[in-house]
Order: C-alpha cells, then sequence, then structure tokens
C-alpha cells in the first residue's frame, strides 16, 4: 500500500491574516512615529521650566476662551514677576488664589510662561504619552492574536485523524459573513468556524471529510477536505451561530477567489471608523489630530477583525 500524500496546507488562511495584519502595523507604526516625534517638543517648555515658586493669581484674563491666568511670584532673586498660566480648559480662578508654579529662570520675558500640574503643556504631555501606550497595545494585541493563530494552528495537524459527516453553512451577523462547518458527531452537531477554502464550496452536503482531532470533545479541531487542511477560525460550538444561518450551493467547479476579492469584501467596515474617531476625538478632547489619529488606527483594526474571523470572500453576493 502506497501512503496518501500529506494534505495542502491552507495558504489562503495565512495569507488571509497577513492580509489583515499588515496594515494595522502600517498605520501604527506611522502613528507611532508621529507621536513620538511631537513628544519632545511637547515636553521643551516643562524641561526647562527647573524654578519653582509661590504664586497669586492676579487676573483672570479670560483669553483664549478664559485658559490664561495672570499670577504674580518673586523668583529666586527676590524680583516681582508676573507670570502667565495657560489651562487646559477655562476655569474660574479668583483673583488672590495661591498656587505653585514652575518657571524657566532664564526667560527674562515680561509675563514669563509658568506651568502647573494639570495646565495645557502638561496635558498635552499626557495626551502623547497615552496616544503612544495605547497605540501599542492595539499594535500588541493584534500582532499577539494573529501571530497565536499562524504558530497554533499548524499544530493541530498533530492531533489523530477521525473521519466525519459535515454541511458547509454561512452565518451574516452584521457586515460580517462567516463559513462555518456542520459537523456530525457522537455527541451531537457541532459547528466550526473556518477560513474559506474553494474545497468548501465543493463539499455536498453530509459529505465524508476528514478531522484531526476529536469533534466532539476538543474546542479545536483540524478538518480536511479533497486535500487541504481549512483552518479553524474559532473554536468548537455546540449551539448554532448567531444571525442569519443557511446552507450553501454545491458548485463542484469552484476555483479559489483572491486577497483582492477578499479585500473589496471587507472593505466595508473600515467606512465605520469616522465614527470610532469621532467618539474618541470628543472623550479625550483630542480635537482634529485626535480624530485623525482614532480614525485610522480604527480602520485598520476594523479592517483586520473579519480576516482574523475568517470572513468569507462572498459576502458580496450570499
Amino acid at each position: 500500500m502506497t501512503t496518501p500524500p500529506p494534505p495542502r496546507r491552507h495558504r489562503r488562511a495565512v495569507g488571509q491574516l497577513l492580509l489583515g495584519l499588515v496594515p494595522v502595523l502600517v498605520v501604527g507604526l506611522v502613528v507611532l512615529g508621529v507621536l513620538a516625534a511631537q513628544l519632545p517638543g511637547a515636553r521643551a517648555p516643562l524641561a526647562t521650566a527647573t524654578a519653582t515658586a509661590s504664586a497669586t493669581v492676579s487676573a483672570d484674563d479670560g483669553a483664549p476662551a478664559g485658559r490664561v491666568v495672570t499670577v504674580s511670584f518673586r523668583d529666586e532673586e527676590g524680583r516681582e514677576r508676573t507670570g502667565e498660566l495657560l489651562l487646559r480648559r477655562p476655569v474660574n480662578a479668583p483673583s488672590g488664589a495661591a498656587l505653585t508654579v514652575r518657571y524657566d529662570p532664564d526667560n527674562d520675558s515680561d509675563p514669563v510662561p509658568v506651568h502647573a500640574d494639570g495646565d495645557a503643556a502638561a496635558a498635552a504631555v499626557a495626551d502623547l504619552a497615552f496616544g503612544l501606550v495605547a497605540v501599542l497595545l492595539v499594535l500588541v494585541v493584534v500582532t499577539g492574536a494573529t501571530v497565536v493563530r499562524l504558530l497554533g494552528r499548524p499544530r493541530l495537524r498533530r492531533r489523530p485523524p477521525t473521519r466525519a459527516t459535515a454541511t458547509h453553512v454561512v452565518s451574516r451577523q452584521g457586515l460580517v459573513l462567516r463559513s462555518w462547518l456542520e459537523l456530525t458527531t457522537p455527541a451531537g452537531l457541532r459547528w466550526l468556524p473556518v477560513h474559506w477554502a474553494a474545497e468548501l464550496d465543493r463539499l455536498p452536503p453530509g459529505g465524508e471529510i476528514t478531522v484531526h482531532g476529536d469533534a466532539g470533545r476538543d474546542r479545536l479541531v483540524l478538518p480536511v477536505i479533497g486535500g487541504t487542511e481549512l483552518w479553524p477560525s474559532g473554536r468548537l460550538r455546540n449551539r448554532a451561530p448567531r444571525g442569519d444561518l443557511r446552507p450553501t450551493g454545491v458548485d463542484p467547479a469552484a476555483a479559489d477567489m483572491g486577497l483582492a476579492r477578499q479585500a473589496r469584501a471587507d472593505g466595508v467596515l473600515p467606512f465605520l471608523a469616522p465614527v470610532l474617531g469621532l467618539l474618541w476625538a470628543y472623550v479625550s478632547e483630542g480635537g482634529v489630530g485626535g480624530f485623525l489619529v482614532a480614525t485610522a488606527l480604527a480602520a485598520a483594526v476594523l479592517f483586520w477583525l473579519p480576516q482574523l474571523l475568517g470572513s468569507d470572500p462572498r459576502s458580496t453576493r450570499v
């Protein structure tokens, strides 16, 4: 007896995962570069403010937008100085109120810029630092989830092969269409989400397939259809998927679909990114810059998520 050839690897699933990861990495690294370039300039005024003094509010100028407060203080040499404190938002600062300020002892301008905890300069630095941490966190989570999928799925082929009957079904939930295998097991029906491959469209309902792993017990299994591995895009479920679930037609001549078709099918979700960008800009008071950064990053993540979920490239016509 001749040994059957090993199943072909699911290269399309690898390509789909990388298709989603690359835009997140590109956008994230660009945003990191922009934020990191702005950080030294934002910190410069605070870095030179090395002297501290006890100051008294002498006037609330009310401009711009009531954020400039004039204070008076004595510097290190005992000279009476006037300083201007720029706040992030308008604050009612009554005349005579005491506060501690920091200033540049080498700056002889009148009034001299002064700083206090929570002022506009400190808030700008805090916003940039938070943005750097948030973008790094997104990159770590997205990259980590993708790498775990890329390294973990090939290990499933080590599990012992079994036989099972399967039917290809699709579920639509919102804008995302996913392919599933409805598996008949001794423990009952199981549903496994999988990355799409042409072999799925050639599978007749109730067709017999090979499964690496126990579909009745394991949380992950690796199905093989027509000599090709199909990577699971999620864990086995003992309940039917949510959304509109329907069987697919059988097409014995089904051919592979390129990743360009995949990108077009999943290019709808990123159009929701401006809504998230507006929400972020409103909550963080980040202005136009915060809106643009949040929108770009949200668009990349919204494109990556369907690739991780194994979206079906035929969503434009199913």
